[in-house]
């Protein structure tokens, strides 16, 4: 899901950082409002990470269960865009210094 990566030769991560990201999810503060995903698609970008935690089992561990719980909530604050990935810090930024 997050991938912190660098892009070309820019020294900024390409993704949210653990720590802002932990902090999101500790304060339920919804980021991108836009982000937030239908109930439908919803499910159905759960139900690929179910499968990306299980690899096609029908049952998920404990702490897989507590992973699905995390994503969820990242996608219920709009943390996470179309694509899958969580939002970039300058997009976090922006809408931090839009309100």
């Amino acid at each position: 899901m997050a991938t912190e990566g660098y892009g070309g030769n820019n020294p900024t991560p390409s993704s949210i950082g653990f720590s802002e990201f932990c902090e999101k999810l500790e304060k339920n503060e919804v980021v991108e409002p836009e982000n937030k995903k239908s109930s439908l698609d919803l499910n159905k970008s759960l139900d690929y990470w179910k499968s990306r935690l299980n690899g096609g089992d029908y049952s998920l561990s404990a702490l897989d269960s507590q992973l699905l719980d995390i994503i969820k909530k990242a996608y219920n604050l709009g943390m996470v865009n179309k694509d899958n990935m969580l939002l970039r810090n300058e997009a976090i930024n922006a809408y931090k210094n839009s309100i």
